[in-house]
């Protein structure tokens, strides 16, 4: 099978941006994140949804597409994203990675698991940073719970 990939997901003169989008929820005690966990299941990787943004993309539109593509959820209640993403040199490929947080519109929306997602659940900031197996995706789980801290 052949798989089409736009010129946006190799970077741009080795350069690629991704958004890592946090979705989140308000129950009594403070924010819970929605991480999803990759396929296969052997892997046990849990992360935000991630996707590339495409050279027409704002982080904006790029977050609420891969939201789409990955949990099936298409309507945001609140987006907060910082002013700056992370920078992670990968041989002569500089990944710049966006934080992104969502906020959904109501606290008992569920996705539906789409492409290359084993399962999901929503944890609280401390569960999320702890299983989170990337850290920089804990670093941008930081700046956001910050953000919406302050």
């Amino acid at each position: 099978m052949s798989r089409k990939f736009s010129p946006a997901q190799f970077g741009n003169l080795g350069q690629r941006h991704e958004v890592h989008v946090f979705l989140y929820r308000y129950n009594g005690s403070g924010p819970e994140y929605l991480l999803l966990k990759a396929a296969p299941t052997a892997e046990k990787v849990w992360r935000p949804v991630v996707g590339p943004v495409d050279w027409d993309e704002d982080l904006r539109h790029a977050a609420l597409r891969q939201v789409h593509a990955e949990t099936g959820l298409c309507h945001a209640f609140d987006f907060i994203s910082p002013a700056t993403g992370l920078i992670q040199d990968i041989g002569d490929l500089q990944l710049v990675q966006w934080p992104v947080g969502v906020q959904v519109v109501s606290p008992s929306v569920q996705p539906k698991l789409r492409g290359p997602v084993a399962g999901w659940d929503w944890c609280p900031f401390e569960q999320a940073l702890k299983i989170l197996d990337a850290s920089l995706h804990r670093q941008n789980l930081l700046q956001l719970h910050f953000q919406l801290a302050a």
